[in-house]
């Protein structure tokens, strides 16, 4: 994995950008709760994260990134050490056919966001893409995210599908997702 450190200058306030590692587990159960109960657009139920990623478990996949060739994770802390947000990019060595593209995905917490922080995320990803041979990057996103579409057309993404009916919502309703990627 790529060494990171960076810091950002926000609207009003500095955040710290680096790499998540096994010690941020409970602080990355935290902020995953937050996101999932504030948005419907993320890929987990409020709760779901901590039922799928026990603080053992967390421990141990955000220590695994850390000595990973194939993975950059990443955290935007604040001042005080919270995480306002998470971006996490990973390719397959183990298909020749797929090895040239990578899967991005990136949340901020609302009270961080129009920050600028997902797009510096965005642009740290796309440079470790580019030094890893990563020839596309690749996303999924809610079609009614307007905000983040917005934000991924403007860095040069393009809608290639629509995956139709691929979410159930707990109400029962269903949500269509866009496939979009970058060619690097």
């Amino acid at each position: 994995m790529a060494q990171y450190e960076e810091v950002l200058q926000g609207k009003g306030q500095k955040f710290l950008i680096r790499n998540a590692v096994g010690n941020d587990a409970s602080k990355m159960i935290q902020y995953m709760t937050t996101v999932n109960r504030e948005s419907t657009f993320l890929a987990m139920e409020p709760g779901e994260f901590i039922k799928n990623f026990p603080l053992e478990k967390e421990t141990a996949l955000l220590q695994g990134w850390v000595d990973s060739q194939e993975h950059l994770s990443l955290l935007v802390l604040t001042e005080d050490g919270e995480i306002a947000g998470s971006c996490n990019c990973s390719y397959s060595t183990e298909k020749i056919r797929y090895r040239h593209r990578a899967s991005l995905g990136i949340s901020v917490r609302q009270d961080f966001q129009r920050q600028g922080i997902a797009r510096r995320l965005m642009e740290i990803q796309e440079e470790w893409c580019r030094s890893q041979g990563i020839e596309k990057l690749c996303l999924e996103v809610d079609t009614l995210n307007t905000k983040a579409i917005g934000l991924y057309l403007g860095r040069g993404f393009v809608v290639e599908g629509t995956l139709r009916r691929e979410a159930k919502m707990t109400d029962g309703t269903y949500r269509d997702l866009y496939v979009m990627g970058k060619q690097l």
